[in-house]
């Protein structure tokens, strides 16, 4: 079959679907970590201010609040809420994946409600709550990791 033709019925050849993944070029490569470093950085603070959103939204409207307090507490929601949205967009542009900038938003998220739970509100959480905690630790510490490559390529069956 001659280079530029394809197929019978047009199939695509298995030459254009290799079995590793591309790597980037060399010039990419360079900024890979400062990529990642700040997709990590804006997905925390994303889930920072998230926390913060509903803390303020459980502060505003409370039992016993009177009405400055609550406007307030919605102003600050918003504008949390508004930062967390920000900050989650860009951490979306510089990440690699969306499944690893939701993770890390979730985790951010969590760690951080526990905190402001605790400093606000006295809460402690429970040992399963943070098993749980542990667990998407341990997810996000592999999707974060670079899987190193798995050598050479398998040979095709020919047909």
């Amino acid at each position: 079959m001659a280079e530029g033709t394809l197929p019978p019925g047009g199939a695509v050849r298995s030459v254009a679907y290799p079995d590793s993944a591309a790597e980037f070029p060399p010039h990419l490569q360079a900024g890979a970590m400062r990529r990642r470093f700040w997709g990590v950085f804006n997905c925390l603070c994303a889930g920072a201010f998230g926390a913060l959103a509903a803390a303020s939204a459980k502060l505003a409207f409370g039992s016993e609040v009177n009405m400055g307090v609550c406007i307030l507490g919605i102003i600050v929601m918003a504008t949390t809420n508004s930062l967390m949205w920000t900050f989650f967009s860009r951490g979306l542009s510089f990440s690699m994946s969306s499944a690893v900038a939701s993770v890390t938003v979730t985790f951010s998220n969590i760690l951080s409600s526990a905190f402001l739970g605790f400093v606000l509100y006295g809460e402690y959480q429970e040992v399963l709550w943070w098993g749980g905690v542990f667990l998407i630790l341990c997810g996000l510490t592999l999707i974060h990791r670079k899987l190193p490559p798995t050598g050479k390529a398998l040979p095709h069956k020919q047909q």
